[in-house]
């Protein structure tokens, strides 16, 4: 019956295709189809060859398959299994279980064998791969299961001729690592092997979890193919001719090599002749295949913006960037084997250059609405992202959005009277566009709109606080400076009415304000901070050899720094108290403009206030440890009460009774880097990264080490007689603990500085707990031979898809933050608004009061479930899939008894039992308001 069964499979077109790369018409039988998680014989579909034109026919080893497991129940006659399985030594095959792989648990591998010609083979070499290379390549992993694989055992004599199937190994449930089992002989052998097959389980995939789209219906306006090399849109692409037309996950797309050297794009002009408007609202769209890992950085010169992504195990941020130590880290993340898409909102430009975009004038802004744009997909070195298979793309697409408000998040703040919680970002190298004269290097004419288009923004991924930068490395950007001197105090911007008009601007956005200041002392003709009253202990000259922040600075402890800050803050926040709500102020001075001081006055003061008068010196300084801790201990006091001394200030000028002060004591752009072995990267899987001979850290370790906090609260690393340690002090977290007026931020950005409660528990002040996420600049990564492909260069990098929030995710579930602030390297935007926006609603719909995380409220470990009680609004919420898997039919117990909503919506939620059910996608935070 069995034979005959089979036959009839075998007639109905079900088995493997005979010639070629074989693939299966149908790879899994119909009855298999509904037995979802029972065992089974587990599908591929296909095998080969690994290396085109090389013979390894591994298809003649799946040309007749069982259907029944084990497949020792089903009869195979003498004439059954297909051709022999043909072992080709030093050569490679693949395995190909599907883009479902991760859906499938290995519980057994067999062997069919006839009954002649039988011999021992020596074992085969395996290993998982996301592509069909024939080489072990850095993202691969080797399978080294014991007794993973085929051939292994000789079967005893069968009594009759039949073939004869034998179980190699058995397992409880092995889940393919990646989509392609790489299968490598050492000897050729034909020695009597028919047919292999794979018991186990499939899972049937739970239906995806996905958050609201980020817009509703869009008017497509351009359409670019990039797999079609006959697309009719302007191109360009350096090297020349280097980008290929692949077949990936079965449609065409463009590639950017990784195994050339050098630095590429490919770039098209989109929007040409279809009456494109500038200021209006446009969504840029790019479909990728999310097969292998990949990082891709995408430029938009429409409006003067580059984001970057990766995918898989890739690190993003340029491995070797040429100025600073990007801190780089590599997670092992699931990927889809199916198209995605990355899209960002932007506002069009009045004018904008070429390819190449200026840092200041080097490139003219001479193209307008009607000419079109560029838009670049490009990638760094090899070196600087060895892991990447390379940027793909398979279309390009512009979609005009619709007019504000339509696109805007909707916000549901908790009731009035519980506090806030804050998100923010500050840009840097951003506003080149709007600081300049009219004419053709100006990017957009007016420059409050340019802001405007930042508040849409912010309204667009649902954040509620806007921050810009009055004192860049310790200059005015905008504001004047009149009332206290002008350029006698502060020099004046070239623009001194744009603070005031931004304001303005943004008293039709609800909104509120959070002014950043890199504050070195007043820089004018007579400014404190040219006077330099900090001195490093060591020298007189300078703390650091970047000459560009060693001109001024100024001496906290100084009782006319204060003063000179204060008359800042008269000009730039308390005249417009009443027109804003002001969430208070953010400082973070950069590199020698806040330092640790050792002049005479400062030594005077410390003789004075923590060291009974006795006057000390610098010499003395120096030799004795035990009194510079104690000098270091008075100096960090002294810092608290600047910043106290500030939010005092406010709260007395009638600024609100809830500001505070928010200070950043990070002056890297990354993140501080470890004092002693900084050098090194974080990886979840080492190994690809040891095989490069990278200098790499577990992420266990470091995380067992609390490599973060260590980093942060211990001084800098230093060399060459400068003062690092000095110039940029660390954080001292434990005297703020209850602080209700400022707090110190703790810097992060990786999946180690989220990773341990204490470490961002250390950080929580009275005022709540303040973290801000440093990203690297890749400044200048895309210069290849003193040749700037795409002019000046930046950019942000985050992760693909759901990842892009699973920083924020972990520190909500591991610290619950009450602030959550960006340092962008330029114009800041999000990739994956979906995502952005979901997280950013549920977020803002908690309360900013005080949570504990609830033990075992949740069925599955990878959630993580915090609790905000409220004097009487009930109990919040916040539940968070730390994983980076989706989770389906969690329970969630509830601490607390009454109707459950869900606060970013206000939709009814149902309970059973006194529990939810969930399902959640990878690094999702859902918001409950339980009762009253």
């Amino acid at each position: 019956m069995a034979g005959h069964h089979r036959a009839l499979l075998r007639r109905a077109g079900i088995l493997f295709a005979c010639c070629g790369l074989a693939a299966l018409s149908s790879p899994l039988p119909a009855q298999a189809a509904t037995r979802a998680g029972e065992e089974q014989i587990i599908p591929v579909v296909g095998a080969g060859s690994a290396a085109e034109g090389s013979w390894f026919p591994l298809e003649d080893a799946f040309d007749d398959q069982p259907t029944l497991s084990p497949p020792t129940q089903e009869r195979y006659l003498s004439t059954d299994g297909g051709r022999v399985v043909s072992l080709v030594g030093g050569r490679q095959a693949y395995i190909d279980f599907g883009p479902g792989f991760a859906n499938l648990q290995i519980t057994g591998t067999w062997t069919l064998w006839n009954q002649w010609g039988r011999t021992a083979q020596t074992p085969l070499t395996y290993w998982w791969s996301s592509t069909k290379d024939p080489l072990f390549n850095n993202d691969d992993v080797a399978e080294t299961t014991p007794g993973f694989g085929f051939v292994t055992k000789l079967p005893p004599t069968n009594p009759s001729s039949d073939p004869l199937w034998h179980r190699d190994y058995t397992g409880t449930g092995l889940t393919p690592k990646r989509r392609y089992l790489i299968v490598s002989a050492a000897s050729a052998n034909t020695n009597g092997a028919v047919e292999f097959a794979f018991t186990g389980r499939v899972n049937a995939p739970e239906p995806r979890v996905v958050p609201a789209p980020a817009f509703g219906a869009l008017t497509l306006i351009d359409e670019v193919n990039c797999g079609d090399p006959n697309d009719p849109h302007a191109f360009q692409q350096f090297p020349a001719n280097i980008s290929r037309i692949e077949t990936v996950l079965g449609r065409p797309v463009r590639v950017l090599p990784n195994d050339v050297p050098g630095r590429k794009y490919f770039a098209y002009r989109l929007g040409y002749g279809k009456e494109l408007a500038a200021g209006k609202a446009y969504v840029l769209s790019v479909e990728y295949p999310d097969d292998v890992p990949r990082t891709m950085i995408i430029s938009n010169n429409g409006a003067e913006y580059t984001r970057a992504f990766h995918t898989g195990n890739t690190v993003g941020d340029a491995l070797l960037p040429p100025y600073v130590n990007p801190n780089a880290e590599s997670l092992e993340l699931p990927q889809t084997g199916e198209f995605q898409t990355w899209q960002s909102l932007f506002h069009l430009h009045d004018r904008y250059p070429l390819i190449k975009r200026p840092r200041d004038k080097e490139f003219p802004r001479d193209q307008g609405p009607s000419d079109g744009f560029w838009v670049a997909i490009a990638q760094f070195r090899p070196e600087d992202g060895p892991l990447s298979r390379g940027a793909a793309a398979a279309k390009i697409r512009l979609y005009e959005a619709p007019a504000s408000p339509a696109y805007y998040a909707q916000v549901r703040l908790p009731p009035a009277g519980l506090p806030q919680r804050h998100l923010f970002f500050r840009e840097e190298m951003a506003d080149g566009v709007i600081n300049q004269d009219a004419g053709p290097y100006l990017g957009v004419s007016n420059r409050v709109s340019w802001y405007e288009y930042k508040a849409r923004l912010m309204k667009f991924l649902g954040m509620n606080t806007f921050s810009k930068d009055l004192l860049e490395f310790g200059h005015n950007q905008g504001w004047d400076s009149t009332a206290h001197g002008g350029n006698n105090w502060v020099y004046q911007s070239r623009y001194p009415g744009l603070w005031g008009e931004t304001l303005t601007m943004l008293e039709r956005y609800d909104l509120n304000v959070l002014p950043y200041y890199e504050y070195a002392g007043s820089i004018g003709y007579a400014g404190l901070g040219n006077q330099k009253r900090a001195l490093p202990l060591t020298r007189t000259d300078a703390y650091t050899h970047i000459s560009w922040t060693e001109g001024t600075r100024a001496d906290l402890t100084d009782p006319d720094t204060l003063a000179d800050f204060k008359k800042m803050l008269d000009l730039t926040v308390v005249q417009y108290a009443g027109r804003k709500k002001f969430t208070g102020v953010w400082l973070r001075p950069r590199s020698s403009h806040l330092p640790i001081g050792f002049a005479d006055a400062t030594l005077a003061r410390f003789a004075a206030e923590a060291n009974g008068g006795t006057a000390i010196t610098r010499a003395q300084l120096q030799a004795d440890s035990a009194l510079r801790q104690r000098y270091y201990t008075w100096w960090m006091g002294k810092r608290r009460a600047f910043i106290d001394s500030v939010t005092d200030y406010l709260r007395a000028k009638g600024v609100g009774n809830d500001v505070v002060t928010l200070f950043t004591s990070d002056a890297t752009e990354a993140g501080r880097s470890h004092p002693v072995n900084g050098d090194a990267m974080t990886a979840e899987n080492p190994a690809p990264w040891l095989a490069l001979g990278k200098s790499v850290l577990s992420l266990d370790r470091a995380l067992s080490e609390s490599r973060q906090l260590n980093t942060l609260v211990q001084p800098r690393s230093t060399w060459g007689g400068w003062e690092w340690q000095h110039a940029d002090p660390w954080s001292d977290p434990q005297n703020y603990v209850s602080d209700t007026k400022g707090a110190l931020t703790y810097t992060f950005n990786h999946a180690y500085t989220v990773g341990r409660p204490d470490a961002l528990n250390a950080f929580r002040s009275g005022a709540g707990l303040a973290m801000v996420r440093h990203y690297a600049l890749n400044e200048d990564t895309m210069t290849e031979n003193n040749d700037p492909l795409l002019g000046y260069f930046v950019t942000d990098t985050e992760r693909a898809g759901p990842y892009t929030m699973l920083a924020e995710a972990r520190a909500v579930a591991h610290g619950d933050p009450r602030f959550i602030g960006y340092l962008s390297s330029a114009s800041f935007n999000r990739g994956f608004p979906e995502y952005v926006r979901a997280f950013n609603q549920a977020f803002l719909a908690l309360p900013a009061l005080p949570s504990q995380v609830v033990p075992n409220a949740a069925s599955n470990g990878a959630v993580v479930v915090r609790a905000i009680p409220t004097p009487s609004s009930g109990t919040y919420l916040a539940v968070v899939n730390t994983g980076v898997r989706q989770v389906d039919d969690v329970t969630v117990t509830l601490p607390a008894t009454g109707s459950v909503t869900d606060a970013a919506t206000g939709a009814a939620v149902p309970v059973v039992n006194g529990k939810l059910t969930l399902s959640m996608y990878p690094a999702q935070l859902r918001a409950f308001r339980v009762g009253p």
